[in-house]
């Protein structure tokens, strides 16, 4: 029991370490400076296409041979990862670790959520993982915040110093996950084959509201990283116009902590806002609000946009906790990581997709690009939101 306690003391430091990306304020801006604007885009597609291929054998192995097991590897992953990063000066290496970081990312997905639920089930406290969770969450934010602005600061000379923090803090991870203990007696049972579990999974969504739920977070997927995506570039605009290109790696990094912060502080709050509104309208206000922050960056390049655009991880701070509380104690143990990795597997390849698509679209005047795209992610949005929002109205009247 001891044991058991430790993880969730130790997990929600582990969650803000792992999401502690030093690189995430000048990752663009990296690749950029060394490839042109078409390479860079097809290099996230290459991380999200290597998340689709990793991401359910990833949720196999880890319904199979135990959440420690699998929580140790995505940190290795990503220590390699980061270690090719500072050395990386070619489109092939930098594509290479992209692949080590989306299978550090893929397993790492749906794992962790699936180790905190079975480690209070284990301490016999389920009723304790919604509020747990979102704690969880709120370390998430604020470990990628902290992260952000020492990331954006060792970048200013050269931006691989934020990859040489990166590195430290996997290997702080990796340390973490070895004193993990595992909860689940998964890796006990009988084998079963990859695609068998696959099945079995899919065959859970014949429970509507599971599929509904499901559908949602393949959506939000999809159009939570087109605002993250173009953030970066986004500034460097605005600076530009400000003549202040030079520190763009600084109000990157400053705009990302800002962001975290207030991510971290909805996280928190998160599933009392659940209990107050419902699970449909918390979940749906989230859609909302990132679409609203796809359009101000499409029309408006000025400093109120910019202190606007401070919202957009709030869809995904709003969303994460009760989206899992409402998913991850209704799925069989046995299948808990499979299904959750499906889930991320058809956002990551729908995302994968549309910045393929994007590339592809992608012509001579980066900006007048990059806008374009931000347009085509607002409607993309407002459609899937106009369909959840007459599918959930439907389901009530069916249930009603």
């Amino acid at each position: 029991m001891d044991k058991l306690r430790q993880n969730l003391k130790l997990y929600p430091w582990y969650v803000g370490l792992f999401h502690a990306y030093f690189w995430l304020p000048v990752y663009f801006l990296f690749f950029n400076s060394k490839l042109e604007l078409s390479e860079v885009l097809y290099l996230a597609s290459i991380y999200f296409v290597s998340v689709v291929i990793i991401e359910v054998p990833s949720g196999w192995f880890s319904d199979q041979f135990g959440r420690r097991k699998t929580l140790i590897t995505a940190s290795t992953f990503l220590c390699v990862a980061y270690l090719l990063f500072l050395f990386a000066n070619s489109f092939e290496t930098f594509a290479i670790s992209q692949v080590f970081l989306a299978g550090g990312i893929a397993f790492n997905s749906g794992t962790d959520t699936s180790f905190l639920l079975e480690t209070t089930q284990a301490l016999d406290e389920p009723e304790a993982y919604p509020e747990l969770e979102a704690k969880a969450m709120k370390f998430n934010f604020l470990g990628t915040g902290a992260a952000g602005i020492l990331g954006g600061l060792a970048a200013i000379p050269d931006y691989r110093g934020a990859y040489a923090l990166s590195l430290l803090g996997g290997i702080t991870l990796l340390l973490i996950t070895i004193r993990f203990t595992e909860p689940s007696k998964n890796n006990e049972s009988k084998t079963v084959g990859v695609f068998q579990q696959i099945m079995s999974c899919m065959r859970l969504l014949k429970n509507v509201r599971l599929l509904w739920l499901s559908v949602f977070a393949v959506y939000m997927i999809i159009i939570n990283h087109i605002p993250y995506e173009f953030y970066q570039p986004y500034l460097k605009q605005l600076a530009t116009q400000y003549q202040a290109v030079k520190i763009t790696p600084f109000l990157t990094s400053v705009h990302l902590t800002c962001t975290m912060i207030l991510a971290s502080f909805i996280a928190g709050k998160s599933i009392r806002i659940r209990n107050k509104v419902g699970t449909g309208v918390t979940l749906l206000s989230a859609a909302g609000l990132q679409i609203a922050m796809m359009a101000i960056m499409h029309f408006f390049v000025s400093i109120p946009a910019a202190i606007a655009t401070l919202l957009r991880s709030c869809p995904r701070a709003l969303m994460t906790a009760p989206l899992n509380a409402a998913v991850a104690p209704s799925v069989p143990a046995t299948k808990r990581a499979t299904f959750l990795s499906l889930q991320s597997l058809f956002g990551k390849l729908g995302f994968a997709i549309t910045l393929f698509i994007f590339s592809r679209a992608a012509g001579d005047k980066e900006w007048e690009s990059i806008t374009a795209m931000l347009g085509w992610g607002m409607w993309l949005g407002l459609i899937g939101f106009a369909a959840l929002l007459f599918t959930i109205f439907a389901l009530r009247k069916t249930s009603a």
